[in-house]
């Protein structure tokens, strides 16, 4: 099931094109009239030619570009968790991130679903749960929070963390596809740029972070199976 593309990631990649086009175009059309205007004897003429029209190519596809950015569409949903506005470019399909609070907004029938909230019994820390939580890990201190689900039964998470205060480090595997979600989790859980993302992915296997937690480590580590990626942990020393 493809994942619904975000209207901003759309509209930066028109505005790339169109800025890289519109750059390329002016310098192209600089040198040919520098060429054209001092060709001397003819040679560079037909140079001049390539370049003025190749110039004027990329300057027409930048305004193309542009105007793209004006016709991209929008499906606007608002986060339950923090109330942030996530456009894309049509009704989701599936759960989507948030990139905001860093949640994974409940999705049916293309729209988000009522979100409840409740407090851990061991630190008194804010959560959230939805009709489709299976088991919920306090997200301070990672105990497991029990919640009814609509069959009845108590939902449980096999990332429950048994107190352990051994350091870990995090390496990422593979990855199935590099979607916009993985590439948005990892800028936002490494505090990275977009590039350095998109670099480190093409140096697999390569450590995350080191010297963390255990409870650390299982939740990275299950935020990024669910966008495609595998995951390692293990005890340091």
């Amino acid at each position: 099931m493809p994942t619904v593309q975000r209207r901003s990631d759309v509209v930066e990649t028109h505005s790339e094109h169109a800025v890289m086009a519109g750059i390329g175009g002016l310098i192209a059309l600089a040198i040919g009239i520098v060429l054209y205007i001092f060709r001397g004897d003819g040679m560079l003429l037909g140079l001049a030619w390539v370049l003025l029209l190749g110039g004027a190519g990329a300057i027409a596809y930048a305004i193309y570009s542009a105007m793209q950015v004006r016709g991209v569409s929008s499906y606007d949903i608002v986060c339950p968790y923090c109330n942030a506005k996530v456009s894309l470019l049509a009704a989701p399909e599936r759960d989507v991130s948030c990139r905001t609070c860093l949640r994974m907004i409940p999705i049916e029938n293309g729209k988000p679903i009522k979100v409840t909230q409740v407090r851990c019994g061991y630190c008194n820390a804010l959560n959230y749960y939805s009709e489709k939580t299976i088991g919920l890990l306090c997200e301070e201190c990672n105990h497991e929070i029990p919640i009814a689900r609509a069959d009845g039964q108590l939902g449980q998470s096999r990332f429950a963390v048994v107190d352990d205060d051994k350091t870990y480090e995090l390496k990422l595997i593979t990855y199935e596809h590099a979607t916009e979600d993985l590439i948005s989790t990892l800028q936002h859980t490494l505090a990275l740029n977009r590039n350095q993302v998109k670099q480190m992915l093409e140096e697999l296997p390569c450590t995350l972070l080191t010297g963390i937690p255990k409870k650390k480590a299982e939740m990275i580590s299950a935020q990024l199976t669910r966008h495609g990626a595998v995951c390692q942990y293990s005890p340091l020393g």
